[in-house]
């Protein structure tokens, strides 16, 4: 009884705070005007991470592009709950024709840059982050790693929430 005792009050205060934790976050949420936010889900559609938009919109993915192994930026902005491509940036000016689109291209400094004239408007970009690419999501100045250091694949759907 005695052992049986103390797994239960373990449990329950593990639960007590994952109930603290969902608080503080709905509590976060609520102070911030619960705004428009990016959204990490794997592929079964469970959120793994979310991150507040700032007002411009403006979200990026930052990897190693896995050909060229070339740091990579893309931005992305987001209007409602779609969200488009709207730079392309890196090191290498191979990584900008590896992605096929017309667009204005400059070099600025040791990086390249593209903005593309059109790209579809997404509201879900799949992805696959791995150690590799150490794919990571950055809103608003956070850093987000959507890898796992030594882990395996994860297949990720980015999507953005009004």
């Amino acid at each position: 009884m005695r052992g049986r005792r103390g797994r239960l009050l373990v449990g329950a205060a593990v639960v007590g705070v994952a109930v603290a934790a969902a608080a503080a976050t709905v509590a976060a949420i609520a102070r911030d005007g619960g705004g428009p936010a990016v959204i990490v889900a794997d592929e079964r559609g469970r959120e793994l991470a979310s991150a507040l938009l700032p007002t411009s919109g403006r979200f990026a993915l930052q990897y190693r592009h896995s050909v060229y192994r070339a740091e990579v930026t893309e931005t992305f902005a987001a209007a409602g709950d779609r969200f488009r491509l709207v730079a392309v940036d890196s090191p290498s000016e191979a990584v900008l024709d590896y992605y096929d689109l017309d667009g204005a291209r400059a070099a600025a400094g040791p990086r390249w840059r593209l903005e593309p004239s059109a790209t579809p408007a997404m509201t879900a970009l799949p992805l696959v982050a791995t150690d590799v690419g150490r794919r990571t999501l950055v809103v608003g100045g956070r850093h987000i790693p959507l890898f796992t250091e030594g882990g395996a694949p994860a297949h990720l759907v980015l999507t953005v929430r009004r």
